[in-house]
């Protein structure tokens, strides 16, 4: 019982995000930063510390592997602790911020480890709420499925953002540089012309080759991570759809906030997302509000 009834403080203190998250190490990061060290794994408090510290790179290379291990044991089960401790990783991974994407910033690879560990995390949030929800001796399995379906619509929303800021970025690039060549995008849009448009300072020959090398290698990885935030957020938008209706049953106008939160600011936008996930069946049709229903019948005459 006093396993319970220390997971059920946990809980708490998971869903008591509001007022608190400012005091956060990072603000986009809840209140489960504040949980007691002792009582979480080695893994957790480790990977804590490299969040508070701002090692983002060496946070997502390390978490992978804790994400990838087996959740449950031989027969399907988890101890409270490690239920815990999921839930605590699994939602710091997903919450945590994105890397810095940006081409003169030498010091990072861009590289998609982030992605996978939050698309990782996402999955292992999936399997939690359902073993939580079929785990009858959790008097609390309601409230936990809840808490992981709000995860899951967070990963979704902040990956839509942050995919949005990336197109958006390269847009200008392209704009200032030349249009990115889809196979070797250092192609068109060289290192000399980035270093005069910067106005870096001189440096030596091995220097100069260094700093050419990585900021090619930046490029393309650049170009294929923007190409993943495409895929990921295309494979997405039908699973956005379901978690958001469970969130809020029958009830349009949170429904429709929520959708916007993920950038479908317009009835437009709003319209050709629906018209993509589930278009006017039964269950989506009560989201469609007048100005929805108006550019869905000019969608129609456009089709």
């Amino acid at each position: 019982m006093n396993y319970y009834l220390s997971l059920c403080l946990s809980v708490f203190l998971f869903f008591s995000v509001g007022s608190r998250a400012d005091e956060a190490a990072y603000g986009d990061l809840p209140s489960f930063m504040n949980i007691r060290p002792e009582r979480l794994s080695g893994d957790a408090r480790h990977l804590k510390d490299l969040l508070d510290q701002g090692k983002l790179g060496d946070f997502y290379q390390q978490a992978l592997p804790v994400l990838n291990r087996e959740l449950f044991d031989e027969d399907g089960g988890m101890t409270p602790e490690e239920l815990e401790n999921a839930l605590f990783i699994n939602n710091m991974v997903v919450k945590a911020p994105y890397q810095d994407y940006r081409l003169d910033n030498f010091s990072t690879c861009i590289n998609e480890g982030d992605l996978r560990a939050k698309f990782k995390a996402y999955g292992n949030l999936s399997k939690i709420k359902k073993y939580v929800r079929e785990n009858k001796r959790l008097r609390q399995g309601k409230e936990l499925a809840r808490f992981c379906l709000e995860a899951e619509f967070e990963y979704i929303r902040r990956m839509m953002l942050q995919g949005a800021a990336v197109y958006r970025y390269i847009a200008g690039l392209e704009a200032e540089h030349g249009k990115f060549h889809p196979v070797r995008p250092v192609d068109t849009l060289p290192y000399w012309r980035y270093r005069e448009t910067k106005n870096l300072a001189a440096c030596g020959a091995e220097e100069e080759r260094r700093r050419k090398a990585l900021y090619e290698r930046n490029v393309d990885e650049l170009v294929r991570l923007r190409q993943s935030f495409r895929w990921y957020i295309k494979h997405r938008e039908g699973a956005l759809l379901n978690i958001v209706l469970k969130l809020h049953p029958g009830n349009r106008g949170r429904a429709l906030e929520r959708l916007r939160e993920c950038g479908y600011k317009t009835d437009r936008e709003l319209v050709e997302f629906l018209e993509r996930t589930g278009g006017m069946r039964k269950r989506v049709q009560f989201l469609y509000s007048p100005g929805m229903l108006r550019e869905h019948r000019k969608l129609g005459k456009e089709d």
